[in-house]
């Protein structure tokens, strides 16, 4: 017998689903705050981004239908790129990666359509991984990303005779607040200097309320 899906559990199903959205809202909110106040500690603008697990979303008159759904949900995985600042003559690059849900990474899934496939959102973990550069740049996340961003404490070195790159992960709770983001960046700080980057730094002083995370 086929079953049916009663009016009453769309609706229910229709709470959840606004539930999400306003959920989603609050999070980009403070991710986007976030990355504001790291391009103040690290004295960086934000210059632009890129989407790395869909394509952009279709512009105002444009798309098909055929999209991935994921096209509308940009920040699965997301690159935020602050750009290249030229110190002691060495060019030095930042960019943060947001992965919302490591999920699809950490189950090696093949198909970004089957959400059966990817882990459970209890074994996931939401991380923001910071990529620095000292004359040199990656071709794609594949160049440094594990099969499992969860539970592979991610630091990743490739130095060779045009530069150094510099890979270091966390969880994005570890962001919690003002001051646990300046002891994250005080930690890629102190990755950098051990690494061959010791251009790469940040305002350590306090700083007033209106540049902190909220």
């Amino acid at each position: 017998m086929e079953n049916k899906i009663s009016t009453l559990e769309v609706e229910n199903i229709l709470i959840d689903v606004r539930k999400a959205y306003r959920l989603l809202y609050d999070y980009q909110r403070k991710v986007l705050d976030l990355m504001k106040y790291i391009g103040v500690l690290t004295s960086r603008r934000y210059e632009g981004g890129w989407c790395k697990f869909s394509q952009p979303s279709p512009r105002d008159g444009k798309g098909s239908l055929d999209n991935w759904a994921w096209d509308w949900l940009n920040l699965y995985t997301y690159e935020f790129w602050f750009g290249n600042k030229k110190i002691n003559g060495n060019e030095i690059q930042l960019s943060v990666w947001l992965v919302s849900d490591t999920g699809f990474h950490d189950a090696n899934s093949k198909d970004a359509e089957s959400i059966e496939t990817f882990s459970t959102v209890e074994d996931s973990a939401t991380r923001l991984v910071f990529v620095i550069g000292k004359n040199t740049w990656h071709r794609s996340f594949n160049d440094f990303i594990p099969n499992n961003l969860k539970k592979d404490a991610l630091e990743y070195v490739r130095k060779n005779e045009k530069g150094t790159l510099l890979v270091k992960s966390f969880n994005l709770s570890g962001f919690i607040n003002a001051d646990e983001t300046r002891n994250r960046l005080q930690e890629i700080v102190s990755f950098c200097n051990a690494n061959g980057i010791p251009e790469f730094n940040f305002i350590k002083d306090n700083l007033s309320e209106n540049t902190t995370t909220k």
